[in-house]
């Protein structure tokens, strides 16, 4: 069950991401409605699989809401960001986290005041209370930036994000193009690889498709030499 868990968390540190910005109420160009259905595996002692449905959605008042659910066996996990589009970036309101494991249920609210530079979270009993400036990012809005700075051709990324109580930076740079085989087909990609401290043991790679509007095609995270979790893109739909 442990290898079940570390897999759904695959899903929040690093899969998928969207375009993003909203400009009188109307899609930018490169922001639209989707939803990305992908399969999991998961290499280790034991093989697992599962599924994960990245989905974005337009709501009321210039905001946009993106959710990711992550399902495999008993364990489930569920985190959506409701945000902006400010000084063109995502400006997140709210981050929610949800999390079952045989039953045991781990709940995080994390809402972000703007108007007075606070981010507050909600989680087991522990809240959290911290400054911020602008451009902070919760823990999966930061992925709508790196996808919409891949397709505008960047090569290096940095992200600060709202975790745990500090703000932590995400480094992230391009490591070149490969041909990717996934159940939606055969696409050149972009191949991204999380930048980590040179003692770290994981590695975690992912695959922007240019044809498919930047979506991510797939993602691998090596914890170890013989643990590593896949995603593939399944498929794509407006």
């Amino acid at each position: 069950m442990p290898g079940i868990m570390r897999k759904l968390l695959l899903t929040t540190l690093s899969t998928a991401l969207l375009s993003s910005a909203v400009q009188a109420g109307q899609p930018s160009p490169g922001l639209a409605p989707f939803t990305a259905s992908y399969e999991i595996d998961w290499d280790g002692s034991i093989s697992l699989s599962g599924d994960t449905v990245r989905q974005l959605k337009q709501g009321p008042e210039q905001q946009w809401q993106f959710e990711s659910k992550a399902s495999a066996m008993f364990a489930s996990i569920y985190e959506s960001s409701r945000f902006t589009w400010h000084n063109q970036i995502p400006q997140p309101l709210e981050y929610n986290f949800k999390r079952s494991v045989l039953g045991k249920k781990r709940l995080a609210e994390v809402h972000f005041d703007w108007q007075n530079s606070l981010v507050t979270n909600k989680v087991e009993n522990k809240p959290w209370k911290m400054e911020i400036s602008e451009g902070v990012q919760d823990k999966i809005s930061y992925q709508l930036l790196l996808q919409q700075e891949v397709a505008a051709g960047k090569q290096d990324f940095n992200y600060s994000v709202a975790d745990g109580g500090h703000l932590k930076e995400y480094r992230f740079k391009v490591d070149g193009r490969e041909q990717i085989e996934a159940p939606i087909g055969s696409y050149e990609a972009i191949r991204v690889i999380r930048v980590r401290d040179e003692d770290s043991n994981r590695q975690t790679y992912i695959w922007f498709a240019p044809e498919l509007d930047y979506q991510i095609i797939k993602l691998k995270q090596i914890e170890k030499k013989d643990k590593a979790y896949t995603l593939l893109l399944r498929e794509l739909a407006p």
